[in-house]
């Protein structure tokens, strides 16, 4: 297979940690020769694909994005909020994220119950692996971070929802956004939520108009002439 140049912040990342095209497609779920077209530029690198990247590498996927395979390769959030420091991201780096990756969360049970077992045997250290109590901490600030995501991305589509309210594009907007979420729970396997709009509410929506006191419909009388 063709060596790719260092023309592409992929082939940079991909030598600074050190692995082959097929083990970097293997990380993400793509083919060798689809890393390999990127690298050459024949293939545009995706957004979707830097995020996988980047949360496979540990990388910063703003970097990716940028498209300047002269600036050195930056840490990722992951790695920011683990204390990796700031500044260039090396091997050392992919290293640690792939360690934090694999190893099991530590739960707060778990600490717990492993605090109470040190205090009674008279010991400084708990036994339970450093780095998973390390990544129940880092996880919980990505956890506030997502809060905050959702909490702006659920205030943007209100606001959009809000402005098409009385507008000639009410239906074309709804029908976009609900195109969309389907889209993308199709692509991830997600389920989505029902829409919430029963016959029930629709009825309460539009009210029909009153029933007679016998429960009949309402029909058109006509008035009886009068004779002259």
């Amino acid at each position: 297979m063709r060596r790719s140049p260092l023309s592409h912040p992929l082939a940079v990342l991909r030598t600074t940690i050190g692995l082959t095209q097929k083990e970097l497609g293997d990380l993400v779920n793509r083919a060798a020769r689809t890393i390999q077209s990127i690298e050459l530029t024949k293939l545009p690198l995706t957004e979707e694909l830097a995020l996988r990247i980047a949360e496979a590498t540990g990388v910063d996927e703003a970097w990716l994005f940028a498209g300047n395979p002269d600036t050195p390769p930056r840490k990722g959030m992951t790695l920011l909020q683990a204390g990796r420091g700031r500044g260039a991201y090396t091997k050392a780096d992919y290293e640690y994220h792939r360690a934090y990756l694999e190893t099991p969360i530590v739960t707060k049970d778990q600490l717990q119950a492993a605090m109470r077992e040190a205090e009674a045997k008279g010991r400084d250290e708990i036994d339970l692996p450093i780095l998973g109590v390390h990544k129940s901490a880092v996880r919980k600030k990505q956890m506030e971070i997502i809060n905050l995501i959702d909490r702006d991305l659920t205030h943007q589509l209100a606001f959009i929802l809000a402005q098409t309210e009385i507008t000639d594009d009410m239906r074309v907007v709804r029908w976009k956004i609900r195109r969309f979420l389907e889209d993308l729970a199709q692509e991830f396997s997600l389920e989505i939520g029902a829409t919430g709009i029963s016959v029930k509410s629709l009825e309460m929506a539009n009210p029909r108009p009153p029933a007679d006191s016998k429960g009949a419909k309402p029909v058109h009388r006509q008035r009886r002439k009068t004779k002259a």
